[in-house]
């Protein structure tokens, strides 16, 4: 029993009351700003275009990729994502399509977060950022780094469908 009780307050949330304000200010956001917005977005704008801005912003993710897979020192992965790169951004028009999955040229995503874990740094507690939804102290600086540091700071919305 004893065990069982340590166990249970190691397990207790540090962050849990500005965690349940955060969730709801992001439920708020979702329901009146987000949602209304992307459904506009889905319902209006041709899926051609969709295509090409979700291709085009998934090309430059790809760069942080490769920074962050070149950091724990994955080489064969590395050069990999380096020929998306350059194939998306020469043959598919600055990246507006995606020709290197045509290819066989995939990528697993890697964000600073996954770096620092490479690197020994712990998860650190659970969080919910603003907007962002649920994350660790560790993955939330990761994506701090990742936002300031790359080129597609615009496309940091991955994290958003977790708010709804």
């Amino acid at each position: 029993m004893a065990n069982t009780l340590a166990f249970a307050e190691e397990d207790v949330d540090p962050f849990e009351d500005i965690n349940r304000t955060v969730y709801g200010f992001n439920e708020t956001v979702d329901d009146n700003l987000l949602e209304p917005v992307s459904r506009a977005y889905k319902d209006h704008v041709p899926e051609v275009a969709q295509d090409g801005v979700s291709n085009f912003f998934g090309n430059l993710r790809d760069v942080s990729t490769l920074a962050n897979q070149i950091l724990q020192f994955k080489p064969v992965e590395s050069i990999e994502t380096l020929g998306r790169i350059l194939v998306n951004s020469t043959i598919g028009l600055g990246g507006l399509f995606d020709v290197a999955s045509d290819m066989g040229l995939t990528t697993d995503d890697e964000d600073f977060g996954q770096t620092m874990g490479v690197w020994g740094v712990e998860e650190g507690p659970y969080v919910v950022l603003p907007l962002l939804g649920p994350s660790t102290v560790r993955d939330g600086a990761g994506l701090f780094v990742d936002t300031t540091s790359d080129a597609n700071m615009i496309d940091k919305t991955e994290g958003i469908g977790f708010i709804s």
